[in-house]
This record gives C-alpha cells, sequence and structure tokens, in this order.
C-alpha cells in the first residue's frame, strides 16, 4: 500500500517537473531547430518555419508532464544523440 502512495504522483508535482523540464527542453528544441535549419539553409536552400521550434516545444512539454519519470532519460538520449553526429562530423 506505500508502495502505490509512493509511486503516484500529484497535479502539483507533476506541474512542477513540468517547470523545471522546460529549462532544460526549450534549449533543447532550440538548439535541433537552429542545427537542422542551419543545414537546411546551407544545403538545400531551405528552412523550417518557427512553428516547428514551437510544436517540438510542445511536445516536449507534453512528455514532461505525462512521463515525469522517463522524460530525464528521453533527453539524455537527445544530447547523446547530438554528441555523436558532432563526433561524426568530426567537431
Amino acid at each position: 500500500m506505500a508502495k502505490n502512495r509512493a509511486q503516484a504522483t500529484s497535479i502539483e508535482s507533476r506541474l512542477i517537473s513540468l517547470i523545471a523540464s522546460l529549462f532544460f527542453s526549450i534549449p533543447t528544441a532550440a538548439f535541433v531547430w537552429l542545427w537542422v535549419n542551419l543545414e537546411l539553409a546551407v544545403y538545400w536552400g531551405g528552412f523550417f518555419s518557427s512553428s516547428y521550434l514551437i510544436t517540438s516545444i510542445i511536445v516536449f512539454a507534453m512528455l514532461a508532464l505525462l512521463l515525469p519519470q522517463l522524460f530525464p532519460s528521453i533527453l539524455g538520449g537527445i544530447w547523446r544523440g547530438i554528441v555523436k553526429v558532432w563526433g561524426w562530423w568530426g567537431w
């Protein structure tokens, strides 16, 4: 019984974790959006509009709200992927 109570999260704790996650997810979304747009502009002459940035921020916020325990590992996986791509490109 105590285990179920410890695992249950209140709406307040989810909102606090959402606000805390936005501190990391907004710069991550902006970095990925800028990086993709730089590659598109240099090599293909196009770019994504800012609505893609807003959409990715909303998706990150929804993931943080719905999966508060899993969200840090999702964000960590994104950053590990970024580091691997940088390593492949020799930066």
